[in-house]
């Protein structure tokens, strides 16, 4: 009886096996490689989702202590007014100050000097600003009777425009990109400096931004003029029913995150109910561009 042996593979056949197990070996690795490499990836993202995340909770804390500031301040404006606050939170810097929402240009109540001169600050021409000023109130106004160099549905019908002028207030200051002569440059420009939640015709000279205050012919603050300003402004009262504009910045070098936020909140007055938040915006965007399209600081005004 002959008895079972197992046949030794030839050259050849374990030559083939020897790749097909090499094949095995590096399909693998190449396997392991990928799992490694998207681990690695999914916890670096998860890593800078976490960063980003506590970075805006930064931010709104820092939101929440200069809110909590003026609600509580009992009448006297914090020195906050005066300067801004660099804050340890959560280990971030976040810088946070404050201004009255009256440092801004209303647009539904700022008359048309005020407003073209604002235009000018922004790099229009005197006839431009003073045409932009002129279009604003026949947009604004209830009526269809043109303004000197304004603008009503005529004119928006003759630049091939299929809209004209609400013939109402606006509802939101990037309405003012509708109006007739508007141009990106001039409008990303003045966007920091205008409102829509003062319904005063008037600003507060004294925490205007430079652009307004030069516009208007006043010199700019000095470090001593500064400091004389910041007592002034100190010892106001806050009284119901004020608009203040609250930014919250932080850079983070290090961990390559940068957030910021503009929060716009109105004192009731009611302790059961202090403040109300009237609108949140990214400040970075808006800052950025109106740095990029503003006229240098040293230049002067269009004629």
């Amino acid at each position: 009886m002959r008895s079972l042996q197992a046949n030794p593979l030839n050259p050849g056949e374990r030559g083939i096996a020897l790749i097909a197990v090499l094949g095995f070996l590096a399909t693998m690795s190449l396997l392991t490689i990928g799992v490694v490499s998207a681990a690695r990836t999914t916890v670096t993202n998860a890593s800078r989702h976490l960063v980003r995340a506590q970075a805006q909770a930064a931010i709104e804390s820092g939101i929440d202590f200069a809110t909590n500031q003026l609600a509580q301040a009992r009448g006297t404006a914090p020195a906050l007014l005066s300067q801004p606050e660099t804050l340890e939170i959560g280990g971030f810097r976040v810088q946070v100050s404050v201004r009255p929402e009256r440092a801004k240009i209303d647009l539904n109540f700022a008359d048309a000097q005020l407003l073209a001169t604002l235009f000018r600050a922004g790099g229009a021409n005197h006839d431009d600003a003073e045409a932009l000023a002129a279009s604003v109130e026949d947009w604004r106004d209830g009526d269809d009777l043109l303004h000197l160099k304004g603008a009503e549905f005529r004119q928006y019908k003759e630049q091939g425009l299929d809209y004209g002028p609400a013939n109402g207030f606006f509802v939101s200051v990037d309405e003012l990109r509708l109006v007739l002569g508007m141009t990106e440059r001039i409008y990303a420009c003045v966007r920091p400096q205008l409102t829509i939640l003062t319904q005063s015709p008037g600003i507060e000279l004294e925490m205007a931004a430079p652009m307004i205050r030069r516009a208007l012919g006043l010199e700019e603050r000095s470090e001593a003029n500064g400091a004389a300003g910041a007592s002034v402004i100190a010892s106001q009262l806050i009284t119901p029913g004020q608009v203040f504009e609250i930014t919250a910045r932080l850079e983070d070098t290090v961990r390559h995150v940068k957030r910021s936020e503009r929060v716009m909140i109105r004192i009731t007055g009611d302790p059961n109910d202090p403040f109300w938040s009237l609108n949140i915006e990214p400040a970075i965007p808006l800052e950025a561009a109106a740095r990029r399209h503003c006229p240098s600081e040293g230049s002067s005004f269009p004629q």
